[in-house]
């Protein structure tokens, strides 16, 4: 977001300052000086690095406007949490978490752990993604701080085939003039181009790249902790010491880490056959109770508990519940019972809750 930020108003203040010259921006315009100075230095810098790197550019922008799918606070959050669920029903149980992982790093190393992969093998292939990570963001890096350093280059040696050519055109006033205007234009192309684009790019770049290797290697500290069995509350003091005192301070007041809703539906594909036909049988009698309007949310919390009860792996299926009663539409399901429910024989008549 800062560089899309400061590429905005970096421009601006250049097109400001042509206002204040009583300049038109498009006397600015040169096809000429941009082939030369843009392309040129573009291309040139593919010769070394691969002109592989020419079709990720959009990639490169997005990712450096783009928020990280890591947030350090998250990942407190997270780690605690998984941290009490491994220490009350086992490192199976971690299972439920993968689908809320918040990227592929994160899902793998969840994965190993549940898997019961040693510790040290553990810390052998996530260590080997984040050198490969890091290895691939030097290379992009490298790629955008050279082209930072050819475009003034390229920038002089438009300047010098501006000039020649205009040497070659003294009898003519206009030629020499608009040769002099390109070459001047090459400089200006190659200094903003570098100074405005190219090498803030490549600092965003390597700024993201320093702080994901960093939260990542949080993270493998806190799943490598969990896999340990080290207390849950150690393991947060731990996570915490990453943080500064007011995002602590954000965690601790329960303003950080909410679970994001729409995963609900990523459960199914953790869960067994039998699971999963229970799960999407009770996902259809809601949504037909819905549309007849003969439900409650204390019908929809019963149901819920039922699911439970009746579910193989019932800590993946109380965190599906959880999900559910996340939900949009079931948070405008009005309170109360809608439904009439028959009493099973032997059953009690008091309601069932999701704790």
């Amino acid at each position: 977001m800062s560089f899309g930020i400061g590429l905005i108003l970096s421009i601006a203040a250049v097109w400001y300052t042509i206002f204040l010259l009583g300049a038109n921006v498009t006397d600015f315009l040169d096809l000429h000086a941009f082939v030369i100075v843009v392309l040129g230095s573009t291309f040139a810098t593919a010769m070394a690095f691969g002109f592989s790197h020419l079709f990720k550019l959009p990639i490169y922008f997005v990712k450096s406007m783009g928020p990280s799918s890591l947030k350090m606070a998250n990942i407190v959050v997270d780690i605690k949490r998984m941290a009490d669920k491994a220490r009350s029903a086992g490192l199976p149980a971690l299972t439920s978490e993968i689908p809320a992982a918040p990227d592929e790093f994160a899902r793998r190393g969840i994965k190993l752990l549940v898997a019961g992969v040693d510790s040290q093998v553990v810390n052998t292939i996530m260590e080997a993604d984040i050198h490969g990570s890091e290895q691939r963001h030097k290379e992009a890096i490298g790629f955008f701080e050279a082209i930072g350093g050819n475009a003034p280059t390229f920038g002089l040696l438009g300047t010098v085939l501006g000039i020649v050519e205009g040497l070659k055109n003294l009898d003519d006033i206009n030629a020499l003039g608009h040769s002099l205007a390109v070459a001047l234009m090459a400089t200006l192309y190659g200094v903003f181009s570098a100074n405005i684009l190219w090498l803030p790019l490549a600092g965003q770049l390597k700024k993201r790249s320093h702080d994901e290797m960093f939260m990542k290697k949080m993270y493998l500290e806190g799943l490598l902790a969990i896999q340990a069995g080290v207390g849950s509350d150690i393991i947060n003091n731990l996570m915490k010491s990453y943080v500064n005192a007011a995002t602590r301070a954000r965690i601790e007041g329960g303003k950080i880490g909410k679970k994001k809703t729409e995963r609900h539906l990523e459960y199914l594909q953790y869960m067994n056959p039998l699971d999963q036909e229970r799960t999407m049988a009770f996902m259809a009698e809601v949504k037909k109770e819905l549309e007849a309007q003969n439900l409650g949310q204390d019908d929809v919390k019963v149901m819920l508990a039922e699911l439970i009860n009746a579910a193989d792996d019932k800590v993946l299926a109380k965190d599906f519940a959880t999900e559910f009663m996340q939900l949009k539409t079931t948070k405008k399901i009005p309170k109360g019972s809608k439904r009439k429910r028959k009493r099973k024989p032997g059953s009690g008549g008091g309601k069932r809750n999701l704790d």
